[in-house]
């Protein structure tokens, strides 16, 4: 396995992409004026306690304020931030709720641990997590945990040890993935660094009035070096000498021995265009992605839910038809964790395999797809296969998605992705007519549309405007309008220039 971080820094934006074998399998981007919140300590101030929701809404500086339950949890905010760096037996332990008594106008100290979508203000948690490259400092609970992917029970007795040696009372430390095999000083260097920060932090929340902004995580590329780049990436790529140096002068103090793994790419072709990425960030977009074995998936998004469908069409070729969709299947969930990471779906996630008969197989299928989710960074659920062959997945929502982060909704179709048919518009037309026939007939009417559907009425569709223009007695003009959006259309009475009905993205109004 080859794996690659790439650092492609633009005037407005930083993006970062990580390549398993030259396929890109996690992207991060991040613009001076939208960095990311998830990570920031902010000293906030309560403005409602709402019994209801169970919890508070605390004004941090942003336009929204953020929420806050009452009855804040570490191990719920370890799944939402460091999920992956906890056993599960070890965060059974973190069970103990901090059942926060809030008035309005109280100050106290918060973690961003979601980032705000929608209508929905950050979520915010009163324990605080501080990152470092080997350890993760929890200075409100009193609790050492250590990565459960690493495995080696002597290594793990090892370091469980050197963090109760540099543990301070009442304070936590859960130690991080990257942190195995590392020796004893260099993790108590990072140890240091963290209580640094964290004596920062509390200095600058004793000196600052709510709300204010306390401390905050790096750029996303030093923090995805932070956090991935381990013994495992063979090489980090940079196109920007500043931040070249940057990325080194974390190494020199973190990890002095990754440093040669790091290159600064001088190439004519921009960095993502000449791995590739550029062309597989496209692919973000499509709603459909192809297999090698001739099948494909599609993935469609809902308010409720990311729907993802497996598809064959080679079932009436195929002598052994089980063994065909099995293959299809096994290769669907490898491109299905791909692309989950990738796009970074959340929430509730519905898989429709294509059906399979033998258990051993749904087994299988099953069993790859939990393999290739196993590196994810997202804490995942998952069900087994229902009886309708569907597999639910609930994955943990930090920030908004890949393909809403990249994307916007569209003026036309209003998220719908389908506009109304040129057929569909021209009965709608004639129900226009139909219902102002009295009033219409001696007249005038002008249809105003966007070009295509101009092209259809008058060439396509010239005998039925023929027939309308007899049966309601009636002149009928077509205008084509290059300013009107695809579906758009007017009809208006000439004489009087009197808008009758105005269809526009998906939005309809006209006069009785």
């Amino acid at each position: 396995m080859k794996k690659e971080i790439l650092i492609n820094v633009g005037r407005f934006e930083t993006r970062t992409a990580v390549l398993d074998n030259g396929k890109l399998i996690e992207f991060y981007s991040e613009r001076l004026e939208q960095k990311n919140l998830v990570g920031r300590i902010y000293k906030g101030r309560v403005e409602n306690v709402v019994p209801g929701l169970a919890g508070a809404f605390v004004n941090i500086g942003l336009s929204k304020n953020g929420f806050l339950p009452l009855a804040d949890i570490p191990d719920k905010t370890l799944s939402q931030m460091y999920d992956s760096e906890v056993e599960e037996a070890e965060a059974d332990k973190l069970k103990e709720t901090r059942r926060l008594d809030l008035k309005p106008n109280q100050e106290i100290l918060v973690q961003v641990v979601k980032e705000p979508l929608g209508k929905k203000g950050a979520r915010l948690s009163s324990y605080i997590f501080l990152p470092g490259r080997y350890l993760v400092l929890t200075p409100s609970i009193n609790h050492i945990g250590v990565s459960r992917r690493i495995r080696d029970r002597s290594e793990r007795s090892r370091l469980r040890s050197v963090a109760s040696k540099l543990k301070k009372d009442k304070m936590g430390l859960i130690v991080r993935t990257a942190t195995e095999k590392v020796p004893e000083p260099d993790i108590k260097l990072d140890f240091e660094s963290l209580m640094e920060m964290w004596n920062s932090v509390s200095k600058l929340a004793s000196q600052e009035k709510a709300p204010a902004l306390v401390y905050e995580e790096p750029l996303v590329s030093l923090k995805l070096v932070r956090d991935q780049f381990t013994l495992g990436v063979s090489s980090v790529i940079v196109d920007s000498r500043v931040e070249y140096e940057n990325v080194l002068r974390y190494l020199r103090r973190n990890a002095p021995k990754l440093r040669s793994r790091v290159r600064l790419y001088d190439g004519k072709e921009p960095v993502f265009e000449r791995y590739g990425v550029e062309d597989e960030l496209r692919g973000v977009f499509e709603r459909k992605i192809w297999l090698k074995s001739g099948g494909f998936i599609t993935i469609d998004h809902t308010e409720a839910l990311v729907a993802i469908d497996v598809n064959t069409g080679r079932f009436s070729a195929e002598k052994q038809p089980e063994k065909l969709i099995f293959q299809t299947n096994m290769e669907a969930a490898r491109e299905i964790a791909i692309q989950i990471r990738l796009r970074d779906l959340s929430g509730l996630l519905v898989i429709d395999f294509i059906d399979m008969h033998l258990k051993e197989n749904m087994s299988m299928v099953l069993k790859e797809l939990k393999k290739y989710l196993r590196e994810d960074k997202a804490h995942t659920d998952f069900s087994g296969f229902s009886r309708f062959g569907l597999i639910e997945i609930t994955r943990e929502r930090k920030r908004p998605g890949l393909f809403v982060h990249l994307t916007e909704e569209c003026s036309v179709c209003h998220g719908l992705g389908r506009i109304p048919s040129k057929d569909y518009m021209l009965s709608e037309i004639e129900r226009v007519l139909q219902q102002r026939a009295d009033f219409l007939a001696g007249h005038t009417v002008l249809i105003k549309a966007e070009p295509h559907i101009a092209d259809f009425l008058s060439v396509q569709r010239f005998e039925e405007l023929a027939d309308w223009a007899r049966t309601y007695n009636i002149a009928i003009e077509i205008k084509a309008d290059i300013y009107l959006r695809p579906g758009e259309y007017t009809v208006i009475l000439s004489d009087t220039n009197d808008v009758l009905y105005k269809r526009e993205a998906n939005r309809v109004s006209g006069s009785g």
